[in-house]
């Protein structure tokens, strides 16, 4: 195993049970998800495909500003970074093919085919989720799941994860040699330089294209997929709500993350200190939790959100904090309806 199965390989587990809940005839469940008694979350094929193709969106959007703030837009072209960048990911595929046979996900032959038709996603992408999510209905509704319906629904996650694995590793040796030609600084400058644009960018990218186009397009589906969608990759808790005169703070910890188990991975082969890329990844995710707190909090509160630690930083789980006080903060719903949904 070259990465970490803890923090890059959960969509093995998920999946792994999505075959044991279709032969258990469980085809409500394996669609819509459960609780588990760990209290972990399955999201079940429906936000777990939607989930990860949102994924697939906000990678390359990473990527494409990381190299927008270096002012290095060449080296996606780079000659050096994309035969590393394929190196590693052929490491990654050599985990999938492992965990798909460990855990009979489907036959490794059949993610060999998979993978040869290639990995970028389909232009028709959104109409075969579509088909799938109604194909699934009916299924559920008649009492037969087929053996098809469900390799579908695993191609389409698997391809999605190795898809979105190929932006994030090009995304880490991009910062890696960000580092190594031009010092940390460079990396930190290139991150500040552009994670207010990609807040709103990803912002637009997720809620106003990729999951309505994936069919999350109410209020509720989208409460539902960001509520559980996370679970695909992640293991998630709560922490204590406290209160500071009249201050609510709700405390999110991550328990394993996937972006810094590459990043991790990544900055070992390539010989950097610990952590060393981690601002790469971090500050990124601060901005997109910021914005999306922005988008969600009703107007009669105002919200902050903050990075307390992280994996990709310190080492340490993944601990963010949304502070909300009571305001009237329409103008707040104004902006975000405005940077978020103007243009549609």
């Amino acid at each position: 195993m070259y990465y970490s199965e803890f923090h890059n390989h959960k969509w093995a587990a998920n999946l792994a049970h999505a075959r044991r809940l279709w032969q258990a005839g469980r085809f409500e469940t394996l669609y819509r998800g459960e609780d588990l008694p760990d209290g972990d979350i399955f999201p079940g094929l429906r936000v777990m495909a939607a989930y990860w193709v949102s994924v697939e969106h906000e990678m390359p959007t990473r990527l494409k500003f990381l190299l927008q703030g270096s002012q290095h837009p060449e080296w996606r072209e780079d000659a050096e970074i994309v035969t590393k960048s394929q190196t590693y990911l052929s490491r990654y595929l050599s985990d999938m093919r492992e965990l798909i046979a460990r855990h009979a996900i489907l036959p490794v032959e059949h993610f060999d085919a998979l993978i040869a038709q290639g990995l970028d996603l389909p232009e028709d992408w959104a109409d075969a989720m579509r088909t799938l999510q109604q194909n699934s209905e009916e299924a559920i509704a008649n009492g037969h799941f087929s053996a098809e319906l469900l390799e579908a629904w695993l191609n389409s996650c698997l391809r999605s994860v190795a898809n979105y694995n190929r932006y994030l590793i090009q995304g880490a040796v991009t910062a890696a040699a960000l580092f190594q030609r031009q010092g940390p600084q460079a990396l930190r400058a290139a991150v500040d330089a552009s994670a207010e644009e990609f807040m709103w960018e990803i912002s637009r990218v997720f809620y106003a294209t990729a999951l309505p186009q994936a069919g999350f397009e109410d209020i509720g589906d989208l409460m539902e997929l960001g509520l559980r969608g996370m679970f695909a990759d992640q293991w998630y808790e709560s922490g204590q709500e406290r209160q500071q005169g009249e201050a609510t703070i709700r405390t999110s910890i991550l328990k394993n993350c996937e972006l810094a188990g590459i990043f991790d991975s990544v900055t070992a082969w390539e010989g950097l200190p610990p952590h060393s890329l981690g601002y790469g990844i971090c500050r990124y995710c601060e901005v997109h939790g910021a914005a999306t707190m922005m988008i969600s909090m009703p107007p009669m509160v105002a919200p902050t959100y903050q990075r307390i630690q992280s994996f990709g930083m310190d080492g340490k789980e993944c601990v963010f904090e949304l502070t909300t006080v009571p305001a009237d903060d329409m103008q707040r719903i104004l902006m975000v309806q405005e940077k978020v949904f103007g243009d549609q």
